[in-house]
């Protein structure tokens, strides 16, 4: 703006001429360098930036029905634009903008579903941006684009998405797949899920469960008296079906193996490990519509007059396959807070 008043005044200068008119010169330009200074200093122009970074924010946090119409479409330049626009909104929102460098090495997929409160029908962005790192973006349907409501950072590659009708609501759970790939230096690989439900404004962890689990150790990293070249695989196989019914369970079949292989200082191949245990299983889990919760019970248990439920067991965590800790539960409480119990310290409740 500043170049353009100058080159006016040049102009009036050059065809004009004259005294009278370069003092008249001197004074305007005197006056609006005292308004410029002023309005500077009330902030005016500071204010003015602001809105314009407000007004592109926002343009960068909802989805306009034509992306998706674009990235849906057969058309593919259209449609790698689209997915684009679509990953740098979702970084956005996420507030990974350093992440905005490594755009095509980010994986992109979108579903919908019903998964808030008086909603229906919101766009689900799923980004895996590393092997270590994924994360989920939730957008309203406002008629006209999709709005930005909530974010499920932190996650794991995913690998799908579905949701669950939540007994009693008119919402559903979110439900995504996972995993978690260590097999280059911590040497596990695991496949599971987790549930999500919307509530006082976030999506909260309602669950995990494990699909398919593998580690791969030395005997002698945990026992410092057996053989140097023999090595154990543990692997645990679960079955998870979601019994969508009046009040949904969880049934969860799986199998639990023990395996060995020695002769060899690296890990040892596949064929080479021998099955040494193994043992089947078969548990549920119940949704308690009071507390919205979770549990291997089909009510809260009692432990030292604390009121809980029972979300995992010793016997079938993949944390305890080398058998570290037994005969133990995992206990949620009313309050929040988990619990290492044994299993005999737990009282059914009868209230």
């Amino acid at each position: 703006m500043e170049i353009l008043i100058v080159f006016s005044f040049s102009w009036i200068i050059k065809t004009k001429g004259g005294v009278y008119l370069k003092k008249t010169l001197v004074a305007v330009l005197t006056i609006f360098f005292v308004v410029t200074i002023a309005l500077l200093n009330l902030g005016y122009f500071t204010d003015i930036q602001t809105m314009a970074v407000g007004a592109f924010n926002m343009l960068r946090t909802s989805v306009p029905y034509s992306l998706i119409k674009d990235y849906e479409g057969d058309n593919l330049i259209k449609k790698k634009e689209a997915e684009t626009e679509l990953k740098k909104i979702c970084l956005t929102n996420l507030e990974y903008s350093n992440w905005e460098n490594y755009l095509d090495y980010i994986e992109l997929s979108i579903t919908k579903g019903n998964v808030l409160p008086n909603g229906e029908n919101e766009l689900i962005v799923a980004l895996n941006l590393s092997k270590d790192l994924a994360a989920v973006c939730v957008f309203s349907d406002n008629s006209q684009s999709y709005d930005f409501v909530q974010k499920i950072d932190n996650l794991l590659p995913i690998e799908s998405i579905k949701m669950i009708k939540i007994p009693g609501q008119e919402f559903d759970f979110l439900v995504i797949y996972q995993i978690a790939d260590e097999r280059l230096g911590a040497y596990y690989y695991e496949k599971f899920l987790e549930v999500y439900m919307y509530n006082d404004g976030a999506f909260r962890k309602k669950l995990r469960e494990t699909i398919f689990y593998e580690e791969i150790y030395k005997s002698i990293w945990i026992d410092q008296s057996a053989p140097a070249d023999e090595w154990n695989k543990n692997t645990i196989k679960n079955n998870v079906l979601f019994i969508e019914n009046s009040n949904l369970y969880i049934d969860v079949s799986g199998t639990k193996n023990k395996l060995k292989a020695t002769g060899s200082n690296s890990i040892p191949r596949s064929s080479d490990f021998k099955l040494v245990d193994s043992s089947s299983y078969k548990y549920k889990y119940y949704w308690n519509r009071e507390f919205q919760e979770f549990s291997r019970k089909e009510d809260t248990v009692i432990f030292n007059s604390t009121q809980g439920f029972i979300i995992g067991d010793s016997e079938t965590d993949v944390k305890n396959l080398r058998g570290f800790s037994k005969n133990k539960y995992k206990l949620l409480t009313v309050s929040g807070k988990i619990l290492y119990i044994d299993k005999e310290l737990i009282d059914e409740k009868t209230d």
